[in-house]
């Protein structure tokens, strides 16, 4: 497997100004962005403009694109998937859909009764907040720490920033007020061996799509369980 850093030095861009745009989409994306347009939905209520769909779908859509665009612009190598590791993407997907299937198999069956049309949009909307994620910090981040720092070290920070992203900190915040620290203890195990996953599939693979498509699976049966 090639590195992003020797890719890096096929295509003749200013190195350190993409890092530096990357850098600031990711930023952007994560703070501003996500804590406007994309709150904790589990600290919401059911009223709350978040649920609104198709609303909600379409600026899941836009926002993938977005990062699509800003990730093909600063380093679109990590966009391509080979061939030859289709059978390991196609097995890494279904062990996904099967683990967080069996996770959430009560809600999972109830979940039909909202309706196709509905039951459709949660999922696809689960499926481009993994998605999202993925060219996020295993895009975005991890690619441009990368280029200045070892594959390790630079995956190691990916993933302190992915436990404690404001997705995932601000609901883990919400229950050490309330004293429950085992659920916060379980929830950061999870990020944190979710994220060593991601990355392993992401050094494995050289591209950011493995580890994008493998979480969205994940995300959405879990958001269509949750949500629909």
């Amino acid at each position: 497997m090639k590195s992003d850093a020797y890719n890096a030095k096929q295509i003749p861009k200013p190195a350190g100004l993409l890092c530096i745009a990357a850098l600031l989409v990711f930023l952007l994306m994560e703070l501003p962005v996500r804590l406007w347009l994309q709150p904790d939905p589990w600290l919401l209520n059911a009223q709350h403009w978040y649920f609104n769909q198709p609303l909600r779908l379409a600026i899941e859509l836009t926002l993938v694109m977005l990062l699509v665009a800003a990730v093909r612009w600063t380093n679109p190598n990590i966009l391509r998937l080979e061939r030859s590791q289709t059978k390991l993407l196609l097995g890494c997907m279904l062990a996904s859909a099967m683990l967080f299937g069996s996770l959430e198999a009560e809600q999972l069956l109830s979940s039909f009764s909202a309706g196709l049309w509905l039951w459709l949009a949660w999922f696809a909307t689960g499926f481009c907040i993994g998605i999202g994620q993925e060219l996020l910090y295993r895009g975005l981040l991890f690619s441009s720490l990368n280029r200045f720092m070892s594959v390790t070290l630079a995956g190691v920070i990916t993933t302190v920033a992915f436990v404690i992203a404001p997705l995932h900190s601000v609901r883990s915040w919400q229950y050490l007020q309330q004293e429950h620290f085992t659920v916060v203890a379980v929830l950061i195990a999870i990020y944190i061996g979710a994220s060593t996953f991601f990355q392993w599939l992401r050094n494995h693979t050289g591209n950011v799509i493995a580890p994008a498509l493998v979480h969205g699976v994940g995300n959405a049966i879990t958001w269509v369980a949750v949500f629909a």
